[in-house]
């Protein structure tokens, strides 16, 4: 029934466009849908699990209605696949497909007004990102949603930023009422453009359900290019101190992350790019009396495909709800390349190395190296195909980790191939 009135809805704007020219003009539509195939071969395997193909997809479409010349209202709808695990990392899952509103809020835009160069407020469901995703960031695959209000105050070089939000909200018992405890989250951000080079100086405070999870963190960033744009570069870092109760251990940690990267052109590449970045979540170290972590609610960037996907629902590796407590190093490093005489085809080579913060007492590195080679070819603006091969490898051997006297599959240190195709459409 939602999906049909989702549709019914779409069907009438989109009727409106083809007989009121009118209000055509007022809507602007875009999106894009992914489609991949893969086949994934395993190695070295104890229970000798044969290959697998499979096929996943993501589709969205997002809708901007111009209410005058200063508000506009903005909906995006996604395709969000069930697993039975957990959300698949990249891309959507493999089970059924359902319908989510990612994005829903009304948005008001004034310039030069009470002495400011720009204000702008918006109001409803949204994403919000800070920098570059170390400790608060959105991506193409976030599902959470945050329902609270943003406020933007622009003076040049200074922009401040103000957001808060509720999520988490559960229904009372009875399923009548929001249940009365809920997250929130409220950041405070700002920013500078100083010689061409954006700074950035953030707050947040991050308030859960419960006596004793709330965290404050405090972060600067900063993120340009020089020599003509050829040399770009980022780095941000931040200090996050839980609250804990009076006699408890201190509970503190720090993250930090970093890129590089440098452009230019030889024969017979038009387009040679080198990059490497570097994040870090520290951890627990035992041998001291405090508590070291570092665990944002919010996290969300992408260092390779897989070991290297920080993101707090898809999963990856950093400290998070007594995950990986020993904290996490992750290196990403790519190279592309972009021939003289086809300019539609990209080559590109990375690898992502993960490891932990703290050392681990029992000397045991339960993360794996990611290698990938791929291959892009835009046919035109709209429509473009990759080739993508990936190689996961164990740096460590089988160990029975939870000492039960068997090897499960979770401990067991396999090798896998895997080959995908995609196609990817944007209109």
């Amino acid at each position: 029934m939602k999906l049909l009135k989702t549709a019914s809805i779409y069907f009438l704007l989109l009727t409106g466009f083809v007989f009121q020219t009118n209000i055509f003009a007022q809507f602007d539509i875009g999106g894009d849908f992914r489609l991949r195939w893969y086949n994934d071969q395993y190695m070295q395997t104890r229970d000798n699990r044969p290959r697998v193909n499979y096929t996943r997809m993501l589709g969205r479409i997002n809708t901007t209605y111009k209410v005058s010349d200063m508000a506009r209202i903005n909906v995006e709808l996604m395709n969000l696949a069930d697993t039975s695990t957990s959300p698949a990392r990249g891309i959507s899952g493999t089970g059924p497909i359902h319908f989510g509103v990612t994005q829903l809020y009304g948005e008001i835009t004034k310039s030069d007004y009470l002495g400011l160069d720009l204000i702008r407020f918006r109001a409803g469901r949204q994403q919000f990102s800070v920098g570059n995703g170390l400790t608060f960031g959105e991506s193409y695959y976030y599902y959470d949603k945050f329902d609270g209000t943003r406020l933007d105050l622009s003076y040049d070089p200074f922009t401040l930023t103000v957001f808060g939000a509720i999520y988490g909200q559960d229904v009372s018992s009875n399923g009548l009422w929001p249940d009365a405890p809920a997250d929130q989250i409220y950041v405070a951000k700002l920013g500078a453009n100083v010689l061409e080079q954006d700074l950035m100086l953030y707050g947040i405070n991050n308030i859960q359900r419960g006596d004793y999870n709330d965290s404050y963190t405090l972060g600067a960033g900063s993120s340009g290019s020089f020599l003509g744009g050829k040399l770009d570069y980022f780095v941000e870092g931040a200090y996050q101190k839980f609250n804990q109760p009076a006699g408890a251990f201190v509970k503190e940690g720090i993250g930090y992350m970093g890129g590089l990267g440098y452009k230019m052109s030889m024969w017979p590449f038009r387009t040679i790019k080198i990059e490497t970045k570097y994040a870090a979540f520290q951890g627990d170290d035992p041998s001291t009396t405090k508590i070291e972590q570092f665990s944002p609610p919010f996290p969300d960037f992408q260092f390779g495909e897989r070991s290297g996907f920080v993101n707090r629902e898809i999963g990856g590796d950093y400290p998070h709800k007594d995950k990986n407590l020993n904290g996490s190093k992750i290196w990403y490093s790519r190279i592309y390349l972009i021939p003289a005489g086809l300019t539609k085809l990209r080559l590109q080579f990375q690898y992502t190395k993960v490891g932990g913060y703290a050392k681990r007492l029992d000397g045991y590195n339960s993360y794996d190296d990611e290698w990938e080679a791929k291959i892009y070819y835009t046919l035109t603006s709209r429509i473009q195909f990759q080739l993508r091969y990936e190689k996961i490898i164990p740096n460590d051997t089988d160990k029975d980790v939870n000492l039960n006297g068997v090897i499960s599959s979770l401990e067991d240190r396999y090798i896998l191939g895997s080959l995908m195709f995609e196609i990817h459409l944007k209109f």
